[in-house]
């Protein structure tokens, strides 16, 4: 079977020396920074394509057009791909100009030697009676597996509403099903669904995609929920920040955000790093930790030359904590902590300084105990307990072993007279 069969991808020659004889067998891979996958799981879709490509043709070489509103995605592809076969990532608006941007160096051909390519064409949202917002929410959960409505909405960056008529919408297509997560409902996509949303990514037939399509990391319930609410946490907190795209549990070259958030802040483009510790490690492991942690942090910051908001989500006494845990301070760098029980409440963050907010958070603690309830809690009462009466077990029918009865005295005397006997 021909390799390029299984591909969903654009072919072209394209001639760079100026003269039409000599061309580049090309081939183009248009992605999005919008499509639900991070930078790293995209460069794994084009290293799969590479691989493809190399066994087809003989001298290939890849054209990747992304469509990413700021400079930060672009240059995490440029970073992370292996680039097997000479490969070339631009914006969305830019061409290929010369053999020279191609790294490694392509080698160029003739026309007529060059053979036609047997290729799928690139998905085409329309042929499927898709709308580019139900596509999006598909996505999100393809990566999620089973999310809950309100984690969906955070990540897709839509209305709860919207989002309500779009899930019921997948649920009658047969893409998605109802189901149970931990305590309460929430949504699964289904195979049907997930082939989908691979075919829309343009990934290889048959390829084996599922450890770079998911989060790296499962995490409990309450961690994972607080880190996909990141979102819509940024957005309800502060007004002046616009978020283009956010994951959850993505890998970096080094260290695993439990959520990363990209997007700008006063036309200022940066990226929001969440950690999420619900604080059942000791003092000393955390301080190990996330002095490793921002290592990591002023490490992305100085290599990306851009700046980071890193925040972290837990206990009052974790906040509280942590601010001794910070090896440095940096320029590159604002740190923030929020105690996890107040959503859509977060501290300033000033660059090259920390802050929290837990004395607003004790105050607001402090004013709801004497707060009344605007519901009388009696006329929901709690559920009450099954007796549960267990037999006694029946006692055991087997002879029991007693010792003889001395009585000490007396054997203590007659011991005594054979002696002397």
């Amino acid at each position: 079977m021909d390799p390029l069969s299984r591909l969903t991808i654009e072919w072209k020659l394209v001639p760079l020396i100026g003269h039409d004889e000599w061309v580049a067998d090309t081939f183009i891979h248009r992605i999005s920074a919008t499509d639900g996958l991070p930078p790293y799981s995209q460069a794994r879709i084009i290293d799969l394509i590479s691989d493809r490509l190399l066994k087809a043709h003989p001298h290939p070489c890849l054209w990747v057009s992304v469509d990413a509103p700021g400079n930060w995605y672009i240059n995490e592809l440029n970073r992370l791909v292996k680039r097997k076969i000479p490969t070339v990532i631009l914006p969305s608006d830019k061409k290929p100009t010369s053999g020279w941007q191609f790294k490694p160096d392509l080698v160029l051909q003739q026309k007529s030697v060059v053979e036609a390519s047997n290729i799928l064409p690139p998905f085409d949202i329309e042929e499927y009676g898709l709308k580019t917002s139900t596509l999006r929410v598909l996505r999100i959960l393809a990566r999620l597996k089973t999310a809950h409505t309100s984690e969906i909405t955070s990540l897709a960056g839509f209305s709860e509403t919207n989002v309500r008529h779009v899930l019921k919408g997948l649920q009658v297509r047969g893409l998605i099903e109802w189901k149970q997560i931990g305590k309460y409902d929430g949504w699964a996509i289904l195979n049907k669904g997930l082939r989908l949303v691979q075919r829309s990514w343009n990934i290889p037939k048959g390829a084996r995609f599922s450890k770079y399509r998911t989060e790296y990391r499962y995490a409990a319930e309450r961690h994972r929920r607080k880190a996909r609410m990141w979102r819509a946490w940024l957005e309800t907190a502060y007004e002046n920040v616009k978020i283009w795209e956010c994951w959850t549990e993505v890998p970096l070259q080094k260290g695993i955000p439990d959520a990363l958030a990209w997007g700008t802040c006063r036309e200022r483009e940066m990226l929001f790093w969440l950690e999420v510790d619900s604080g059942k490690s000791s003092r000393k492991t955390m301080k190990h930790i996330y002095q490793q942690r921002i290592r990591q942090v002023h490490h992305h910051a100085f290599s990306w030359d851009l700046p980071i908001v890193f925040c972290i989500l837990g206990p009052d006494w974790v906040v509280k904590d942590f601010e001794r845990y910070i090896p440095f301070h940096s320029r590159r760098l604002a740190m923030i902590g929020h105690d996890w029980r107040y959503f859509g409440e977060l501290p300033r963050f000033e660059f090259g300084a920390w802050q929290d907010d837990l004395r607003w958070s004790h105050f607001l603690r402090a004013t709801r105990k004497g707060t009344k309830l605007s519901f009388d809690p009696g006329q929901y009462p709690s559920k009450p307990k099954d007796k549960i009466h267990k037999d006694r077990k029946p006692k055991s029918t087997k002879p029991k072993f007693q010792s003889p009865n001395y009585d000490d005295d007396e054997y203590w005397n007659s011991s005594r007279l054979d002696q002397d006997n």
